[in-house]
Formats: C-alpha cells, structure tokens, sequence
C-alpha cells in the first residue's frame, strides 16, 4: 500500500485526518495518531488494502447534445410547419448546413445551436454528472499524494 502523504510502500498504513480530510498514511507520516486499518504483507495485504481504502469520487458536470438531436430539430421544424429553406433563412445558416445537423453528420456550432433553439422552442444540450472512482493504491490511476505536489511545486525529484 502506498501512503497518500508521501508515497512510500508501506505494509500498514493509518487513516488519519488532515485538515478535515480523511487520507491513508504510512506509520512515520501518522505520527502514531492514526488508527490501522491493515497489517501484513506481500499480495495478499495489498488487496485488503484495496478493498478497505476509501475511494475517492471526481464529480464532473458538462452539456452535451441530447440523443438523436438531428431528429429533434427534424421534427420540431416539421412541427412548425417550416420548409428546411425557410428556417436556414430565417436563422441566416446555410441549407446544406442545416441538412447535414437535421442527419445527425455534423453538429451545430454554438451560435447555429442557439439560433435553432430559440426558433424551433427546443432544448438541444442537456446536463450531465460524470462520476469518476479511484481507489487508492489500486494500479490504474493512483492518487497524487502531497509529496509529489511538493516534488513538483519544489523542482525537485529526491527525498
């Protein structure tokens, strides 16, 4: 297991609080003040450890465009009753444009995208939450620990 304030191997960490925030130490960087949550080692410590690290969950909110968001233009602009000529005029975009959106080949640009909502009262981005997890020390994309930010924010590589 790897200690989230310096980085070292260790084969008993600590789960102590800095700052509020709950981390998973190694003994020396513990200072005795954790509680241990694992003992032992080789493989078999390191997958306990896996399993009993809390992960660590990266929120990330975006907009994207709704599904088949050809056929909701499509169909709102039929709903209109507008001819795809009338509405790229009246939104001042080229027809070939608005024939490859309505296709679904090409997306809108921000200011085409705003046009047609507004025109055809329709939605076309809609919110997402994309949830990332990662467990500390499992292999795939470990945690930064505070001593590589201060490798980092120091220049230098030694201990």
């Amino acid at each position: 297991m790897e200690c989230e304030i310096c980085g070292r191997e260790t084969t008993t960490v600590y789960e102590v609080t800095v700052d509020g925030a709950k981390m998973l130490a190694c003994e020396r960087c513990s200072k005795g003040k954790g509680i241990p949550i694992s003992t032992g080692g080789g493989e078999g410590a390191r997958r306990r450890d896996a399993m009993t690290a809390v992960p660590v969950i990266r929120e990330k909110e975006t907009e994207e465009f709704v599904e088949n968001f050809g056929d909701v233009i499509k169909r709102a602009r039929e709903k209109n009753g507008l001819p795809i000529k009338v509405l790229a005029e009246m939104i001042n975009e080229k027809e070939s444009n608005l024939v490859r959106i309505e296709k679904g080949k090409s997306f809108p640009g921000e200011k085409t995208r705003l046009k047609l909502e507004k025109e055809l009262r329709i939605k076309l981005l809609v919110k997402t939450t994309e949830k990332r997890e990662q467990i500390p020390g499992s292999g795939k994309a470990e945690p930064v620990t505070l001593w590589d930010m201060i490798k980092k924010k120091v220049g230098g590589e030694g201990e």
